[in-house]
């Protein structure tokens, strides 16, 4: 028997896996941290799904890549949010299930989203996309992100507001929020920009 669901009755979001939620609770309370390492996105076996805390894996994973960026949301202090590049070269497939894993393979959250095709060149197109997922913590303390510096990836919409900020005022500061270097320190330096 097969039961269709309604576009309008679909919800979509992502939850913390049973896994996901008692290896926070061992941090906070361990003082030790989760160290979130990958992302996933799968078809879900062609069909809309929702995913449940229970889950150890997607439905049916077809791309696993490095985090690219992980940000406590400035809206919201206890949600996270976990951004991937799935890249052009993979696709021929829709997604409908992503999820998040820690560096001993455990899956920590789980989401479902609107249909979203990943085409490839032999599909006409070649599209990157970029894949964010929100999950709220228990605490944010307890989160860690492992970034492969050799396998992350900057957007072309990364490079255009690295561009924006060197038009406005012919410079770049880096660091991070809590880091930053001082200006005179590294900057990028161009006798012309490119448009």
């Amino acid at each position: 028997m097969s039961v269709t669901v309604r576009e309008t009755d679909k919800e979509f979001g992502s939850i913390v896996t049973d896994i996901g939620n008692e290896l926070m609770m061992d941090a906070v309370k361990n003082g030790t941290k989760v160290t979130i390492t990958e992302f996933a996105v799968g078809d879900g076996n062609g069909e809309y799904y929702r995913p449940d805390t229970g889950m150890t894996g997607l439905r049916n994973e077809l791309w696993r890549g490095s985090i690219n960026s992980c940000e406590i949301n400035r809206e919201a202090a206890n949600i996270l949010m976990v951004t991937a590049v799935c890249p052009g070269t993979v696709g021929g497939f829709t997604i409908r299930e992503i999820a998040i894993f820690d560096n001993e393979n455990r899956m920590i959250a789980v989401g479902n989203m609107p249909e979203t095709p990943k085409v490839t060149m032999m599909d006409g197109a070649v599209n990157e996309l970029r894949l964010v997922m929100e999950i709220a913590l228990i605490n944010g303390d307890s989160v860690e992100l492992l970034i492969d510096p050799y396998v992350t990836t900057a957007t072309k919409a990364d490079i255009d507001a690295i561009w924006e900020k060197l038009r406005e005022n012919g410079k770049v500061t880096i660091g991070t929020k809590n880091e930053e270097m001082e200006e005179n320190e590294i900057r990028f330096i161009v006798d012309s920009l490119p448009y």
